[in-house]
């Protein structure tokens, strides 16, 4: 058998696998997320922090600068009157000094997350 012949077929194969994966990166979110226990901030700057959510990952975009989620030792979200929740419309992040108003959220991939986090720890 000539392999040669064959690799464009893996090629594609390939890359239709992984098509669906990347094409939800980004996406915004529709509906609410309720948030577990097992979270991870990463605070990117005073517009926009990303989120791990267990194994679900967001981008969170705010409507005016934020920059006290850059210090805050605490960061509460909210939706809906309900702590720990995460929602297309109507969320607020606490932190100690400001309550912040989300004007939206959009999927990210793991790959991106730990790409973030990299690059936050140099």
């Amino acid at each position: 058998m000539n392999s040669r012949r064959h690799t464009p077929v893996l090629l594609a194969l390939t890359l239709a696998m992984l098509a669906p994966a990347t094409a939800m990166a980004g996406e915004p979110i529709t509906d609410c997320v309720d948030l577990g226990n097992d979270q991870e901030i990463l605070r990117d700057s005073g517009q926009q922090f990303s989120l791990r959510n267990g194994g679900d990952h967001y981008r969170v975009h705010f409507q005016r600068r934020c920059d006290s989620i850059l210090i805050a030792s605490r960061v509460d979200i909210l939706s809906q009157d309900k702590t720990s929740r995460l929602c297309a419309t109507d969320t607020r992040v606490k932190t100690g000094r400001e309550t912040c108003h989300v004007a939206s959220v959009e999927t990210m991939t793991a790959e991106e997350f730990a790409r973030q986090k990299r690059r936050a720890s140099r």
